[in-house]
Parts: structure tokens; sequence; C-alpha cells
């Protein structure tokens, strides 16, 4: 099968294929196998957990890198040392106090997990949980791994971040460095020119997604050296509604579009070229024409201004805490299998 052939079958399939290969560099036959991915102090951390965790960086390096190759490989591989890494310093923690008995109020928990599918599934739960039964982990799993994050905060915070209140100029120097992060991004609008190159050309049934993408990587090389204009390239080679316009989309709001799509547009700088992208129909060119963010909520806020206050007490502790958590690794038992 052809690169990008292989590469759309896969995205199809979304997430199925497991973690874990044979040594012959096969996936094990029968699905998802739920396996025991590291044990700390022998509280295991399972392939499931991994998978759920690495879910939207994986959606967003197959959107970015069709070909895979070793920029995809070497993406991924850094995804999953940070989500391991995580994973790994909440059993540290949870390993070094006795938990039982403490008390998580399970409204939290519920607005956690409520907050993530808004921000990583534009608030579809049937989407949040296919993508979870597809890394072969249940919702009664998942709420426990949140509620393990939730203590494992709510225990540091608890010891290393009492210390001494902030002034009110650390606080307003804190929000002024970090406004961005207390804006309802789900209100962001964006507007853009858009090239859409299907995977399979019905008007031409013997070109394949491998002449496609090759198609899609010219027009782009094309209209960066300036030998096209973005409104005749889509004109002539775009397959969507808004072709005829020149590919000039209306302004959509961030909860409009897929949410690996919406990271990467949104990231891009006014006039940028993205792309080609892949999708599960084809291979996508974009040109940034303006965005349009929604402000941040104030710091009279009182919500934003504990979060605000929160983030000030972590910085301050975070040298104790990581210098606790190295004392931590230093003396524990740590297996890991993947």
């Amino acid at each position: 099968m052809k690169p990008i052939c292989r590469f759309v079958a896969i995205i199809l399939a979304m997430l199925t294929l497991p973690l874990e290969v044979s040594a012959q560099g096969s996936a094990p036959k029968g699905g998802v196998v739920n396996r025991i991915a590291a044990t700390v102090n022998g509280r295991p951390i399972t392939s499931s957990e991994v998978r759920a965790r690495l879910i939207p960086y994986f959606r967003e390096l197959m959107l970015l890198y069709p070909r895979q190759g070793p920029r995809f490989n070497s993406e991924l591989v850094k995804a999953k040392k940070a989500v391991m890494d995580d994973l790994i310093e909440r059993e540290l923690v949870l390993s070094e106090f006795e938990t039982k008995g403490y008390m998580m109020k399970e409204d939290m928990v519920e607005d956690e997990i409520s907050r993530r599918v808004l921000y990583q599934f534009n608030g579809d739960r049937d989407e949040f949980l296919s993508s979870l039964r597809k890394s072969g982990m249940t919702y009664s799993e998942y709420r426990d791994s949140v509620r393990k994050e939730i203590t494992v905060s709510s225990m540091r915070s608890a010891r290393y971040e009492r210390g001494i209140p902030p002034t009110p100029d650390e606080i307003k120097e804190e929000y002024a460095a970090t406004r961005a992060d207390y804006r309802d991004i789900m209100k962001d609008a964006i507007s853009y020119d858009k090239i859409f190159i299907p995977a399979m050309d019905p008007e031409n049934p013997m070109l394949d997604p491998e002449a496609q993408y090759n198609l899609a990587v010219g027009l782009k090389e094309q209209l960066e050296k300036g030998s096209i204009s973005f409104a005749d390239a889509a004109r002539q080679h775009s397959r969507d509604a808004h072709a005829e316009d020149g590919g000039r989309w209306p302004e959509l709001r961030r909860s409009d579009l897929a949410v690996e799509f919406a990271n990467v547009v949104f990231a891009a700088e006014r006039g940028q070229l993205v792309g080609p992208l892949l999708d599960p129909a084809g291979f996508t060119i974009v040109k940034v024409r303006s965005k349009r963010l929604a402000a941040a909520a104030p710091l009279s806020d009182p919500e934003v201004k504990q979060k605000v206050d929160d983030a000030v007490r972590r910085k301050k502790s975070e040298k104790r805490y990581r210098q606790w958590i190295d004392r931590l690794r230093d003396k524990a038992v740590i297996r890991t299998f993947i």
C-alpha cells in the first residue's frame, strides 16, 4: 500500500491501533490490548491511560504530517514520553500519601471531564466516549484517572502552596503575562481561504491519494513562490462549496471546526499558508486572513483572581516541588514496559 493510502486508512481508523507492538513490529491481534505500561512502587499505569492521554496529540500530528516520516515519529515519541512522565509523577505523589479517606468532591471530577470534552472534542460527548473505547479505556477508568490528577493537584497545593500569599503586584504581573489563558477560546473566530483536494478524485478514478497529495504539495509551492494566486488555484483545483469564490470562507467560530484543525489554523499568523493538512476526506491548504479572539475574563472576576493567585503560588513553589519529586524518583521502584 502506498504511503498516503496507508495513512488515510490509519486516520479513518483513528487510534484503534494499540501502542504496543510485537518484536516483529506488528500490532497484537484482537484489537486494542490493555497492558501494564509501567509500575511505580507496584502501582500500575495502564496502556489505555497512555493511549487516552495521547489522543489529542496523535490527531494533530496526523493532520500535520500526512507522510508520517521522521518528524511525525519524533513528535509522537516526545508526546508519549511527556505523557508517561506525567503519569509516573502522579503515581509517585499518590504512593507517598495515604489517600484512603481522602474526600474528593464528585462534582469537581465531572466539571473537569466536561471541560476536557469541551476543549478536546468541541463538547461532543459521543465522540469523546468513542475515543475512549478506541483507546481501550472505560469511562469509569477515565473518571478514576481524572480523580487521581485532581487529588495530586490538591496534595501539591496542600504541601507546597500555602506559603506567603502573592502580593497585589505579583497577581497583576501574572495576569498581564497570562491573560490569554482566561479567554473562552470557543468564542474565537477566524477567516481564511481554503483549497481542498479530495483524496480520491471522482472525476478521475485513475488518480489515487498519493497523486492528490503531490498535487497539494505542488500547489503550495506555487503559492509560496507567487506563481499562482490563491483564488485562481482554488477555482482550478479546490473541490468544496467555496471553490468558485476563490476558496474564500466566511468567518467561522472555533467551535465550528474540528479541534485539531482549529488548533493548527489558530496558531498560524495572518497571511501564513498552512498545509497540506490531512483529514479523512483529503488534503487542505489554508491561508489565514484574520483572527478575532475572545476577550479575557477580567481580573476582577473572583474565579479568575483565584486562578491567578494559585498560579503565582505554584511558580513560587515549583523549585521545591521538583526537588521533592526528584527525591521520590530516586527512592522509588519504577518499571516501564512500553
